[in-house]
């Protein structure tokens, strides 16, 4: 549920700014604002929230906990109908290239439309 304070926000996170972005970790995420302020230094925006591990935060300096939790409720944002990153993998849901990936690396779309395979297809 959203608090008060987020009700300014873009309803779909891939259009969030690197400043919705860090409003939202602070508020409803509960991280402290100095990692907050991490993901601005990236440039994390709505749509780069959607491709972050937990391996890339730690490497930013974000610590195992605040991670673990930016990872956590990122995954209950959904990806807005794009590419999310979870873990080991990439998932496609539904959109104009899914057919073009389904074509090109011969996957089988899971119960819930998405296509489930790991980046070593993306990169190989």
């Amino acid at each position: 549920e959203w608090s008060s304070n987020m009700a300014a926000l873009p309803p779909n996170a891939m259009g969030w700014s690197v400043e919705d972005v860090k409003q939202w970790a602070v508020a409803e995420v509960g991280i402290k604002p100095e990692h907050a302020d991490k993901l601005v230094q990236q440039e994390v925006d709505g749509r780069a929230l959607h491709t972050l591990t937990e391996a890339k935060l730690e490497r930013c300096s974000i610590p195992i906990g605040p991670a673990g939790l930016l990872m956590e409720a990122i995954e209950g944002l959904g990806g807005g109908g794009g590419s999310s990153s979870m873990a080991g993998g990439v998932v496609l849901r539904e959109g104009p290239f899914v057919e073009y990936w389904r074509r090109m690396w011969d996957v089988q779309p899971a119960d819930d439309g998405s296509l489930d395979f790991d980046e070593a297809h993306l990169v190989g």
